[in-house]
């Protein structure tokens, strides 16, 4: 399975030759329909793995969802009267949302009504703002993912959470500088609004928090030494996906017989298909090559 992930080498060809990537994405209408296209080819193999294991169907259905929460946003968006893009995330027999919805002006009652007795049926459980909505729905989402390792071993059941707690540590620091640098929120504002993803699911995130930050407070170290430019928020986020996209991919051999490679692999992916939807938004709008390649994230 991990020969079936792109390389650099892979993507540098895919934006260089256009014509070809066009060819394989021939009939849709626009963007947006190419974007879902590509992403139902790349998860199907998930979806078989969740029909031909019990033991880890769990896992890939809760992969799967980490997609799903994105068509609840939609609808949710527009009860709220928000504009969104309305890309739909089609997961196949384990949607519990299903594309007609969008075609139908429910209410907040009636996506509460929808979401009773699933993974989100406490998104609604009381109601601020639309931006506190969303934040509930990924902490939603992040628990399903968290709790699908319910059937492991007591071994296999760290090993997963460790990739999950690191994933949320990138996620914390990746919001800190957003909320500094862009919003100008205050240390004590930040602290307190981060809280509520540490010790999310009984486990602390801070230790890990420490090991995110410690690398990237030596990068940015690096970087003054060198005389480099200070990096924009958007240059933080890069780096903080790539040192996690390099984690994630030391994992993958730390050991065939576990779990290892079974999550890496479905973090790896996450990363492809976001890497072909990047290509496919560079494409659109009119970026060369090496502006596109310089945003995948992927082994250089």
């Amino acid at each position: 399975m991990r020969g079936h992930l792109l390389s650099l080498k892979d993507y540098t060809s895919i934006v260089r030759d256009q014509e070809a990537f066009y060819d394989k994405i021939s009939g849709v209408h626009d963007y947006l329909e190419a974007k879902e296209m590509v992403f139902r080819e790349q998860i199907a193999m998930v979806i078989h793995l969740a029909e031909a294991t019990r033991k880890y169907a769990p896992l890939f259905i809760a992969f799967l969802r980490q997609y799903e929460v994105n068509n609840a946003k939609f609808l949710l968006a527009k009860a709220f009267g928000r504009q969104s893009l309305e890309q739909w995330y089609d997961i196949g027999p384990y949607a519990i949302l299903d594309r007609s919805l969008l075609q139908k002006d429910l209410s907040l009652d009636d996506i509460r009504a929808i979401m009773a007795g699933t993974y989100l049926e406490n998104v609604l459980r009381d109601i601020s703002s639309y931006e506190h909505l969303e934040i509930r729905v990924d902490i939603c989402a992040t628990g399903n993912l968290y709790a699908s390792s319910t059937l492991f071993f007591p071994e296999a059941k760290k090993v997963f959470r460790d990739f999950v707690l690191r994933r949320i540590a990138v996620l914390m620091m990746i919001r800190q500088w957003r909320l500094k640098e862009s919003y100008h929120w205050s240390d004590e504002r930040i602290r307190l609004y981060l809280e509520m993803f540490n010790g999310l699911f009984g486990v602390p995130a801070w230790p890990q928090v420490r090991i995110v930050e410690k690398e990237l407070n030596t990068r940015l170290e690096q970087l003054r030494k060198s005389g480099g430019q200070t990096p924009s928020v958007v240059d933080i986020e890069y780096h903080l996906e790539q040192y996690y996209y390099r984690w994630v991919s030391s994992m993958f051999h730390k050991d065939f017989h576990s779990i290892y490679c079974v999550v890496a692999y479905l973090l790896l992916l996450y990363y492809q298909i976001g890497n072909l939807f990047c290509i496919i938004e560079g494409l659109r709008f009119g970026l060369s090559p090496e502006a596109i390649l310089e945003r995948i994230i992927c082994e250089v």
